[in-house]
């Protein structure tokens, strides 16, 4: 098991000060999103199912059924690999705020931002059980060309971000939100 403060403290730059380490909640998997992607994701595949089991028993070529096979992975990713991934994401990546920044680490890689920005959005649980704070992506010619947010922000902590562009700087699911938020709000003024 490893240790979310040891390591957090081996991405610290020299004079850095940590003032706050969590982890996302593992338990928590489900977000309002699911409402439309595991219906989506059950009617993919289904589909799916249907024009394979047809592609075979009608004899289609070999190129149908490798090229529908591709469909057929993506569906089942949908529907039961993202959330493999969101819960080994939650197991194994840190959060850190520290005097100058905040940063989401596996050891391996490592998103930051300043930990001045103002720009975040902090959102509580109905029972305040977790907190999860997203910084906006910057992109705001992009915002006032199109006229919408972040594209990406649709697969925010769904187990899909990453895979349709990258992922987003933010604390998914955090159950220690009064320490965080109180963190940011120390750093942020500094």
């Amino acid at each position: 098991m490893m240790d979310p403060r040891a390591l957090a403290s081996d991405q610290l730059r020299s004079g850095e000060h940590l003032l706050w380490v969590g982890q996302s909640d593992p338990r928590k998997l489900f977000t309002g999103r699911d409402g439309f992607l595991i219906p989506f994701s059950l009617f993919w595949c289904g589909f799916m199912a249907f024009w394979m089991t047809e592609a075979t028993t009608d004899g289609a070529p070999p190129f149908f059924l490798v090229f529908g096979s591709v469909f057929v992975f993506v569906g089942l990713y949908m529907l039961v690999g993202r959330f493999l991934v969101k819960r080994h994401r939650k197991r194994t990546e840190v959060y850190a705020v520290t005097d100058r920044r905040v940063f989401i680490t596996n050891g391996r890689s490592t998103r930051e931002t300043d930990v001045r920005r103002t720009d975040r959005n902090v959102q509580w649980t109905r029972d305040r059980a977790h907190c999860s704070v997203q910084w906006e992506t910057g992109n705001s010619g992009a915002r006032a060309f199109f006229g919408g947010g972040n594209p990406q922000a649709m697969y925010a902590n769904t187990g899909l971000d990453g895979v349709f562009g990258p992922r987003t700087t933010a604390f998914w699911d955090v159950p220690d939100g009064d320490a965080l938020v109180s963190a940011l709000d120390g750093a942020s003024v500094r």
